[in-house]
């Protein structure tokens, strides 16, 4: 009774909610609806007529005609003229536009993609036509695609607001900034996936060239803005000057050698992330390459090598912060602190880095080619020496020191990882044998704080150890951990006691999606490496994120609350809380698209899997 009860207090409270939340009464914005037929292979043509802009939109016999006016009232009074003009075509209204076309124009002009001809084609992808409808729906709410198509910046803003259809603040920083990498990567990698299947929808190709360009300009252009210089002294270097690193902060013009980003104006972990989406780029068009020619080609390799070589650069920057100080009995103190202007070393600012670590050593598992790089001396010495060392030997060996780095010192009694250690006594002597270069004396405890995130990314690292390790004891070691930390982290951070026959999740109550995400693509991957079964994880997560789906989803997004649905009363001042349901987060959104994604592509790997 009291379940019965629960479900009509629900299905009142979405029909509620659909009204409190009915779409912002302007309607689309044309750069909205050039970006989302642009993104679907369509050809858009705009044309001014007095104080109306006529759009031309076109593929094939698909076609769509948009007028918009200057107002709602301009649109309501217009539209019984233009009725009679374009009978027997319908005219639908919204806010300040009048459309009417073919049933596959209107299709994507109201949901961003054609679902029903993805479903005919590929009826079996829900999860990722549902990520890709988020993504084509919201994308161009917090950018701006003439500001994209124009300049090639691609500039998130942090909110948008439901009610009002506005978008809110100015920029992100680096860490929001690097989840729409994290989107438009997932999205690609199961699209990948799908495009080369019998009777595969062309337009699955299409979406993943153009989230391809976007990923290319959100890496290269829009990126720069964020870049800077940082002067670090580290425990192998004194007042080194880094060029081209990533500062926190996003700066309103592009000035590299002027902006400074020392100290605490950038982190590690930014950088380690950046390393992460371009280093699955590279891997995704270094197979791409093998279909392309001429000019295709060549596109594909300068990508590839700057996607390539910015990874080792930073990779070494990160490497640079990693603890060679040794204790009193020679062995180093290890870890790297979350940036160069902290002591304290964090699960976050380590965990991270394994698996590009391990897929640099995969990528010159075959090379000869030697990396030079520098060894601090012993315990009491600021002596350094240049060593030489095959590449992929080097990036593997310090895969495993992370990975063992994280295992020893985070982890806690119930197999879960703690936030961070404190009170590390660290300092740069100006005298001494250690003067000049950074030394550890101590390190403090841990903070045994859980969170998704840093079990998630730790699961990554390990399951990623366990496809290259060959050494059959290490192997052994690193499958145990993996399988006992993806139990783990699923009896701790999934809560069956909110209501019957459901899991939800910490962005259930915190609004940080972005670190479900982490836990959600390291059970994937455990999964479909063969590593562990984590498929049950998988569906309970997917079956809550889908039920938000069917029940709450608006136009592109979806309540924080995923059983209980959209809360008007929940409203945040600051720009930067996710606990939002009015101006809604895009951190958040965005990762409700990738979660989907990452879904997806488990659901790929299970058909294959059944097939064989």
């Amino acid at each position: 009774m009291i379940r019965s009860f629960f479900i009509v207090l629900m299905f009142l409270f979405a029909n509620i909610s659909s009204v409190l939340f009915a779409q912002p009464q302007n309607g689309r914005i044309l750069h909205e609806i050039r970006g989302i037929f642009e993104m679907n292979g369509f050809t858009v043509v705009s044309q001014d007529v007095g104080e109306v802009v006529h759009l031309t939109i076109s593929q094939g016999s698909d076609r769509l005609n948009v007028r918009h006016y200057n107002s709602v009232a301009a649109a309501s009074d217009a539209k019984a003229a233009v009725e009679a003009s374009v009978s027997p075509d319908l005219v639908l209204t919204d806010g300040k536009n009048l459309y009417w076309g073919t049933t596959k124009g209107r299709t994507i002009y109201e949901h961003a993609v054609d679902i029903y001809g993805l479903r005919s084609m590929n009826a079996g992808n829900a999860n990722l036509l549902r990520a890709i409808r988020i993504a084509n729906n919201t994308i161009w709410k917090y950018t701006c695609f003439d500001e994209w198509k124009t300049t090639r910046v691609l500039n998130p803003r942090p909110k948008y607001n439901l009610v009002t259809g506005e978008t809110v603040g100015r920029s992100y920083n680096l860490y929001e900034y690097t989840n729409i990498l994290e989107m438009l990567l997932a999205a690609m990698k199961s699209l990948h996936e799908i495009k080369e299947l019998p009777g595969a929808d062309p337009v699955y190709a299409h979406l993943f060239n153009f989230y391809e360009q976007l990923a290319w300009d959100a890496s290269t252009i829009s990126l720069d803005y964020y870049k800077g210089y940082a002067v670090v002294t580290s425990t192998t270097r004194s007042n080194h000057r880094w060029e081209d690193i990533y500062g926190v902060p996003r700066q309103r013009t592009i000035d590299a050698l002027n902006y400074n980003v020392s100290g605490r104006q950038n982190v590690y972990d930014d950088q380690m992330w950046l390393i992460r989406c371009f280093l699955e780029v590279y891997f995704m068009l270094d197979i791409e390459a093998g279909k392309l020619g001429g000019d295709a080609l060549a596109q594909n390799a300068e990508r590839r090598k700057w996607y390539l070589e910015t990874s080792e650069y930073l990779t070494e920057y990160c490497l640079d912060g990693w603890d060679q100080s040794k204790r009193p009995d020679g062995t180093e103190w290890g870890g790297i602190t979350w940036g160069p202007g902290y002591s304290t070393k964090h699960t976050c600012s380590n965990s991270p880095f394994i698996s590009p670590l391990v897929w640099l050593a995969v990528i010159y598992k075959d090379s000869d080619e030697k990396i030079e790089h520098l060894v601090r001396g012993d315990y009491n010495t600021n002596s350094v020496t240049k060593a030489t060392t095959r590449k992929s030997e080097y990036y593997l060996d310090y895969a495993v020191r992370l990975y063992d780095f994280v295992h020893s010192t985070f982890i806690r009694p119930d197999g879960v990882y703690g936030d961070m250690i404190g009170g590390v006594a660290t300092s740069v002597p100006e005298s001494g044998p250690n003067a000049g270069l950074r030394t550890t004396t101590a390190h403090g405890r841990l903070d045994p704080t859980a969170y998704s995130y840093n079990s998630g990314s730790t699961l990554s690292g390990v399951a990623d150890l366990c496809r290259v390790i060959v050494n059959t004891d290490k192997r052994a070691k690193y499958l145990a951990h993996s399988v006992a930390l993806s139990d783990a982290s699923f009896r701790f951070f999934a809560d069956p006691n909110v209501q019957e026959g459901f899991y939800v999740f910490p962005q259930h109550k915190t609004g940080k999606a972005e670190f479900d995400s982490c836990l959600l693509r390291a059970w994937v991957e455990a999964y479909i490496y063969d590593i562990h079964n984590s498929s049950r994880f998988i569906d309970a997560f997917s079956k809550t994120l889908n039920f938000a789906f069917d029940n709450f989803y608006h136009h592109g997004f979806l309540p924080m609350d995923h059983l209980s649905g959209w809360d008007p009363e929940m409203t945040a001042t600051d720009l930067y809380n996710n606990r939002d349901d009015v101006a809604v987060s895009s951190l958040r959104t965005f990762n409700y698209s990738a979660q989907f994604s990452w879904i997806a592509l488990s659901e790929f790997y299970k058909t294959k899997k059944l097939n064989r």
